[in-house]
């Protein structure tokens, strides 16, 4: 039986190498989703047990669910181009020839870094207009919470450019863009 890859692992032949820092990057933004995961249903379920069985809401909870919900979309949006697992449409990619396929794969990956790149600049250039005023229950500054977008965009588009660049290269499947799929096999 050949080997396969499991669902949702394309990209792990993609992890950066070695020791120290760049590992330590390479599982940063998962350890920090996992634990804004679990901090958040801690939140969340605290938020219920005050508001329905001590009918005594806390006024922090909703909101601190809310910061740890933003940051959860944006770096596991990155995480997930990390696994090149976002949705998309590959139909055109599967019925071309070899060399058509990759030309667009690089125009797809192109697009796709332009498009992420102009977000995290924007991003943050709103971090600097609104990012002074604070929430009204915890008094945090809001550029805290406002700052997952634009870096959760930085970490995408670092991806994206170097999938395009081992794309070009022709070492790698593309990042955002699915292996072809094995086929399935039956006993016999």
């Amino acid at each position: 039986m050949p080997d396969r890859q499991r669902p949702g692992r394309a990209a792990e032949g993609r992890r950066l190498p070695g020791r120290g820092p760049l590992r330590f990057l390479a599982y940063a933004e998962e350890a920090i989703c996992y634990s804004f995961l679990v901090v958040l249903v801690v939140v969340a379920s605290l938020q219920v047990f005050t508001r329905y069985v001590l009918n005594a809401p806390l006024s922090w909870t909703e909101e601190a669910a809310r910061m740890l919900f933003t940051w959860i979309v944006f770096i596991g949006a990155a995480l997930i181009v990390k696994r090149s697992s976002h949705i998309s449409i590959d139909i055109l990619v599967k019925v071309l020839p070899p060399a058509p396929r990759r030309w667009l794969c690089v125009v797809s990956q192109l697009i796709t870094l332009t498009v992420v790149t102009i977000l995290a600049i924007k991003g943050f250039r709103l971090l600097q207009i609104t990012g002074m005023s604070e929430s009204p229950a915890l008094g945090i500054r809001w550029a805290y919470v406002y700052a997952a977008f634009p870096i959760g965009m930085s970490i995408m588009a670092a991806r994206y450019a170097y999938g395009l660049i081992s794309l070009l290269r022709g070492s790698a499947a593309p990042i955002g863009q699915p292996p072809t799929p094995p086929v399935a096999e039956f006993p016999r």
